[in-house]
């Protein structure tokens, strides 16, 4: 047996339920002991890091980009990778982060600008301005990543100002971040969970996969169905009436 499964576990935990008036039961599957040589085998299994908790583990529908059947090309823009964010950095892509929230009625992400050992920030300039920005969450960390040659990297948290929509940044910068990954050497490059219509983007790249809970899915007609079901999703009453439960 390999020593690897002795040391990772499951946690499976009874979040939340209803059975009075309807039958709603909702767990939380989450990793814990992971150990560096094991994070390439959590993130085969559909595991990723909280963006907002870099030691909680959970489950999710989670997406990845095959990067070799990606004819992907590299930001024709300034851009750099930056591992530790000045102050003045932090400013201008909070500005960025409260753009992105506002224009998608999202919930504050100012968080996702935490950094850990395992993050870097790709920083897109127009015309010498900083325009957008993303998130990198690196398996294991970075400073572990030498050490270890099952390694994965996943491209976390993006936003952008909105101010030149003809740019398409959001395409162009995905794009770009496979080509960057197929120039590292990673096999994958992850691109966090898939939920909603925000995330309906994420099938329209070559290579792409998503976790089902089981196994890993090409079937971007099932997966765009699901996001589009998730965005519907608005009561309890409409929760228990999809076929899961």
């Amino acid at each position: 047996m390999n020593l690897v499964h002795l040391i990772m576990h499951k946690q499976i935990k009874t979040s939340f339920g209803k059975q009075e008036n309807r039958e709603i039961i909702i767990n939380e599957i989450s990793l814990a002991d992971v150990s560096a040589e094991e994070e390439h085998l959590a993130i085969e299994q559909g595991f990723l890091i909280d963006v907002l908790d870099d030691e909680y583990w959970f489950m999710s529908r989670s997406t990845r980009v095959i990067t070799s059947s990606v004819d992907a090309k590299e930001y024709d823009g300034k851009w750099e990778l930056v591992e530790t964010l000045t102050p003045n950095l932090i400013k201008i892509l909070r500005k960025i982060l409260n753009r992105y929230v506002q224009k998608h009625n999202f919930k504050d992400f100012e968080r996702s600008l935490n950094e850990t050992k395992r993050t870097k920030f790709f920083i897109y300039y127009h015309n010498n301005r900083i325009v957008a920005f993303t998130k990198m969450q690196f398996y294991p960390e970075i400073d572990q990543s030498v050490e270890h040659p099952h390694k994965g990297v996943e491209t976390c948290m993006f936003a952008w100002d909105y101010k030149n929509p003809e740019l398409h940044i959001g395409e162009v910068t995905l794009q770009h971040e496979v080509y960057w990954a197929q120039q590292e050497g990673f096999k994958y490059l992850y691109i966090g969970p898939g939920y909603e219509k925000s995330s309906l983007y994420k099938s329209n790249i070559a290579g792409f996969e998503w976790w089902t809970g089981m196994e890993w899915s090409k079937d971007t007609v099932e997966y765009k169905e699901l996001c589009k079901r998730d965005s519907k999703i608005r009561s309890f009453k409409a929760l228990t009436s999809l076929e899961v439960w």
